[in-house]
């Protein structure tokens, strides 16, 4: 079967029913005429979704969900909820918590910030004024774990998907961020890195 084929077969039977376009590339789709399963690529996902008349609602149900697990984590920590972050201020600067919407609409990731009363920045606030979240796994596990990007559409076919990211958040990269408000050695320790989440 050629690619065009099997491209038009699998958009042909996602059309036909509207909530496969939820289903989370993790997981494998066993077509109706086929009862082989099948991983969906996630461009083929961000393709049927840009189609999808409900997908709109599910970005913005999905979204609803990690601001809400992300405040509850913020919040445990002592942050300040602001219009799109979360903030706490202390004697060295201003720690930052940021969901990076994707300009493509199909997901976001977590961004942690420092803004340092001082001029002089070290660490990874030298070279970028945000540390990803996924810097928090090892490189290895980073490359195989949806931990980086959040992707809506896992977020709102399954909620628990976002409880890897919220303890790798509460339990290694909040400490850590926080610590640079009393210790101005603190960028220059490293960051904690999980195995597996």
């Amino acid at each position: 079967m050629s690619l065009t084929s099997f491209l038009n077969a699998l958009f042909k039977r996602r059309s036909e029913n509207a909530v496969d376009s939820a289903v989370p590339a993790t997981k494998p789709h066993v077509s109706p005429t086929n009862s082989k399963a099948e991983t969906v690529d996630n461009g083929v996902r961000m393709h049927i979704a840009a189609h999808d008349p409900a997908f709109p609602a599910k970005r913005e149900a999905a979204v609803g969900i990690i601001v809400a697990g992300i405040d509850a984590v913020a919040q445990a920590h002592g942050f300040d909820k602001k219009a799109k972050s979360w903030a706490k201020s202390g004697d060295l600067g201003t720690v930052s918590i940021h969901l990076q919407r994707s300009r493509f609409g199909f997901d976001c990731q977590v961004n942690l910030g420092f803004q340092s009363l001082d001029s002089n920045t070290s660490g990874p606030w030298a070279q970028d004024d945000f540390v990803p979240l996924e810097r928090f796994l090892l490189l290895d596990v980073a490359a195989s774990e949806p931990l980086a990007l959040l992707t809506y559409l896992d977020v709102y076919e399954d909620p628990t998907i976002l409880a890897k990211s919220m303890r790798i958040l509460s339990e290694d990269a909040l400490p850590w961020l926080l610590a640079h408000l009393t210790d101005p050695n603190a960028s220059t320790q490293p960051m904690p890195q999980r195995a597996a989440p």
